[in-house]
C-alpha cells in the first residue's frame, strides 16, 4: 500500500514518518550514523522510528549509547530464506541451467586471486589504512566525501593500488561471462571499481560504486578520461 511504502527512513536526514521494516536500506549503518551525528540529529528521534512501538528504552542513556543502538539495529540485517530443495552444488548446476534471469551481485572476494586486496581481512585494505593514516576514525571514511576533502591522501593510495590495467579477470568473472555468454545473465551487481568487469567482457554490468574510467572535478564539473590523471595517481 501507499501507506506502508513511506513507512522508510530517509538516508539524507535519518527521520522517517513510520516505522520501517526490518530491512532497513542502510548499507554503512556506521558512516550513516557519523552523517547524522555532523547533521545534529537527535538519536532518539531516530530510535522512535525504527523500534517497535512496545520497546522503552532506560531513561538517562547518553547520545552516544543510542547512536549505538541505532548501529546495532541497522547492523542485523534478516537473512533470506534458503530454497528447501536446493542443497548441493549439483542442485545449484540445475537451477543455473534451468534459469533465464540470473542476478549476481559481486564484491571484492572475487578479485582477491586477481593479487587485489580485499578490505576486512587482517592484511586488507582497512587494516593497512588504520596502520598508515591513524587519524582515519574509521577505515570506511576513506570513501566519505567530507574526510577526502580535508585528506585526500588515503584514498589515492589506494586507488594506486588498484587502478585499472594491473590485473587480469579471475575464474569468478570468466563463471559471471559464461551465464552471460548462455543468455542467461540478467545484471551483475559488483560493488568493485576495479573494471575487471568490463575487462572479461561482461556487458549486463553496473558498477554501483562508479569505475576508473573518468574522472570529475568536484569544483567545476568538468570530466577527463582517468588516463589524463593516471600519472598523478600513480605518483
Amino acid at each position: 500500500s501507499n501507506q506502508d511504502s513511506e513507512k522508510t527512513v530517509c538516508p539524507e536526514n535519518g527521520v522517517s514518518n513510520g516505522s520501517p521494516p526490518p530491512n532497513l536500506p542502510i548499507i554503512n549503518p556506521v558512516l550513516w550514523v557519523q552523517r547524522q551525528i555532523e547533521n545534529s540529529v537527535n538519536p532518539m528521534s531516530v530510535l522512535m522510528n525504527i523500534l517497535p512501538p512496545n520497546v522503552a528504552l532506560p531513561e538517562g542513556l547518553s547520545d552516544l549509547t543510542l547512536w549505538r543502538i541505532v548501529i546495532e539495529i541497522l547492523s542485523d540485517m534478516p537473512k533470506r530464506v534458503k530454497l528447501p530443495h536446493i542443497n548441493t552444488l549439483h542442485d545449484v548446476i540445475s537451477l543455473l541451467k534451468s534459469c533465464r534471469n540470473v542476478l549476481v551481485v559481486s564484491g571484492a572476494g572475487i578479485s582477491v586471486s586477481c593479487g587485489i586486496p580485499d578490505f576486512r581481512s587482517k592484511d586488507g585494505v582497512y587494516a593497512r589504512l588504520a596502520v598508515d593514516y591513524p587519524d582515519l576514525p574509521n577505515p570506511q571514511a576513506m570513501f566519505d566525501i567530507q574526510y577526502f576533502s580535508l585528506n585526500p591522501k588515503p584514498f589515492y593510495k589506494f586507488a594506486a593500488e588498484i587502478w585499472p590495467g594491473q590485473f587480469t579477470p579471475s575464474p569468478s568473472h570468466e563463471f559471471i561471462k559464461h551465464i552471460e555468454q548462455c543468455g542467461s545473465l540478467l545484471r551483475n551487481y559488483t560493488q568493485n571499481i576495479d573494471t575487471l568487469e568490463k575487462v572479461c567482457g561482461i556487458r549486463n554490468v553496473i558498477q554501483c560504486h562508479g569505475s576508473f574510467a573518468t574522472a570529475t572535478c568536484r569544483v567545476c564539473g568538468h570530466q577527463v578520461p582517468s588516463e589524463s590523471i593516471k600519472e598523478d595517481v600513480m605518483n
